[in-house]
């Protein structure tokens, strides 16, 4: 049986939602050219607005994987690669070779190229932990900085002039300019044929709208992210597949899914008294796909206060879009909590409760529950909730199998939003990759009056604490699924509806009605002989009252309904709910905490 536990807890909403977006510019080095290209396969990609950009001094350390954690003691052992052969003859700049770069371009015009090494990555990122934390925030210009959500929206990228040849790559790349709450500088790497080359900032490569900002001097400025496009739903389309903008905030769509939830590099003690702290990705390198190539590999430096990384995602596109990632952690101090693999959800409101929201939707929000495949196999289903004090719930766990938020609910007329499409939204699933340990899976569902608040949030956090000096190392990939039908074969928890029933006298104990409605796997097999089919339904306070099975013609399978009985003193109960055949399970566990 699955242990876990509810907390409601009371906190300064302020502290606990989602932190400013975030990230930086690392700049190395002697410079060579890259421009952005007409995207067209007869021009050539020396088009006007983009500029010269210069090669990367790097240096080599090896790579790792798994999901590992090193302390400071072991990690002379740990750097073998770095110390006998990997390529440690590049020799380092001496302090007074830091020239501008400007003058350090008329000094080594013809410098050599710098070639790619993925080690260099997590080289920069382990010194970047032994230096101090600088704040990336960067003051914009006013005119950026007062941009509202939708101002800045009509800030484009000119699509003729994305990145990489049609005829070589059904992949393009797109960049984000600085503005809004995006007011930190990123920089943004191709690596092409193996040289890293970087893309210098070019407000020409920007179509203004309406802002009345095209005639403004953005040269100081460097970009916020990027976008990358896929033909996803014909050949002849140009579909978002991924964006990286703002923190470590990351998407992924697959073939006809909007855009939805989001998944993010790491979350640093997320929820916790002191408040949350907020990784970004300060740089990126982005691979050029080879001819014919279905994959295209994007490398990331991520810094924090207390915690860098080098990240590696590999993302293929398709029906189920999926990111296999690599993250190696370097810790400048100890962290309290560390969330792996965070997933980003908005729940506002849907069928178990409306709370004062007066809206002409019947339901709002981009992931409806949380499902769990635990290191015993067995599979939880917590529907999602917007509390009125910020709820936390863990899965206590060992070697998860896989998370995920799931928008599970695809009726159109459930939601009626022409505009978001929630019900086209992708869902989130993380496989880890090797053996993850002990620990447990988090779910902190934060109180919110708009949709405009992604609410939800999901991660993994390891038993063992990060300490100064230490290291971890992860892997798993994050699937864009639509409901999860194909994750498992059992019945699925679609539907959670609640009723308070009213007591008949001054004496009568409240109560409430739960209404469960399970679909799938081999239900419809067995609701034939509906008499063997039982509820297995426990309370850890209260009584439950009323089981009862009803097929469900309508909407296919069972709907179970069952009375929970305030008896009790304790505030909360934690519910669980599964369905058999004789003694054969047919359904996942549907499990909620509920509020007295």
């Amino acid at each position: 049986m699955t242990h876990y536990f509810q907390q409601r807890v009371k906190l300064p909403f302020a502290r606990v939602l989602l932190g400013a977006l975030a990230s930086s510019v690392v700049t190395f080095a002697d410079l060579a050219p890259i421009q952005a290209q007409e995207n067209d396969p007869a021009s050539t990609s020396h088009n006007a607005g983009a500029g010269e950009v210069m090669p990367v001094p790097s240096t080599v350390t090896p790579s790792v994987t798994g999901i590992e954690q090193r302390l400071p003691a072991e990690q002379g052992s740990a750097k073998t690669g770095a110390g006998e052969g990997a390529a440690q003859e590049t020799a380092q700049p001496e302090a007074d070779d830091a020239a501008p770069v400007a003058e350090k371009q008329k000094q080594a015009p013809f410098s050599k190229p710098v070639m790619f090494d993925p080690a260099m990555v997590t080289d920069l990122a382990r010194n970047l932990a032994s230096q101090p934390f600088e704040n990336p925030h960067r003051e914009l210009p006013e005119v950026l900085s007062a941009l509202d959500a939708e101002d800045y929206r009509q800030i484009r990228f000119k699509s003729q002039r994305a990145f990489f040849n049609p005829a070589e790559t059904d992949f393009s790349l797109e960049l984000y300019h600085p503005g809004n709450m995006y007011d930190v500088p990123v920089t943004i790497n191709l690596v092409r044929n193996g040289e890293v080359q970087v893309i210098p900032f070019s407000a020409g490569l920007f179509d203004f709208g309406k802002t009345g900002l095209s005639g403004n001097d953005f040269s100081t400025q460097n970009y916020a992210g990027f976008r990358l496009r896929y033909p996803l739903s014909d050949v002849t389309s140009k579909d978002e597949l991924t964006r990286f903008l703002g923190a470590s905030y990351f998407r992924l769509q697959g073939q006809g899914q909007s855009i939805g939830q989001m998944a993010r590099g790491l979350a640093v003690d997320l929820a916790g008294p002191t408040g949350e702290e907020i990784p970004v990705f300060r740089e990126f390198w982005i691979v050029e796909p080879k001819k014919g190539a279905k994959t295209i590999t994007v490398y990331a430096l991520l810094d924090s206060e207390r915690v860098t990384g080098a990240y590696q995602f590999d993302i293929t596109p398709g029906t189920r879009s999926q990111a296999d990632i690599k993250a190696h952690l370097f810790f400048r101090d100890g962290v309290e909590k560390i969330g792996i693999a965070p997933l980003n959800g908005m729940f506002l409101f849907g069928e178990q409760g409306r709370r004062f929201f007066d809206d002409y939707r019947g339901e709002v929000h981009s992931s409806d529950g949380l499902l769990i495949n635990n290191g015993r196999g067995e599979w939880l289903w917590r529907p999602l909730d917007n509390p009125e004090n910020l709820q936390m719930s863990s899965f206590l766990d060992e070697n998860p199998i896989g998370f995920g938020l799931l928008q599970r609910d695809r009726d159109f007329d459930h939601y009626q939003d022409l505009e978001r499409r929630f019900d086209q939204q992708p869902g989130y699933w993380v496989t880890p990759k090797g053996k993850w340990g002990k620990g447990h899976i988090e779910l902190v569902e934060i109180p919110s009056p708009s949709e405009t608040n992604d609410n939800i949030v999901a991660y993994w956090v390891p038993e063992t604490k990060p300490v100064a000096g230490g290291e971890m190392q992860v892997e798993y990939s994050v699937t864009a699924t639509r409901d999860g039908t194909s994750l498992h074969g059992l019945a699925q928890a679609t539907d959670t509806r609640l009723q308070r029933l009213a007591t008949l006298d001054d004496d009568g104990q409240p109560a409430t009605r739960f209404v469960l409605n399970f679909v799938g796997g081999d239900l419809d097999y067995f609701v034939k002989d509906a008499k063997n089919l039982r509820a297995d339904i426990s309370a850890s306070e209260g009584e439950v009252q009323n089981i009862r099975i009803l097929p469900d013609p309508e909407n296919g399978g069972v709907r179970v309904f069952f009375d929970l009985i305030n008896s009790t003193d304790a505030a909360s109960s934690n519910l669980r709910a599964f369905l058999l055949y004789q003694d054969k399970v047919l359904s996942e566990t549907w499990t909620m905490p509920w509020a007295f």
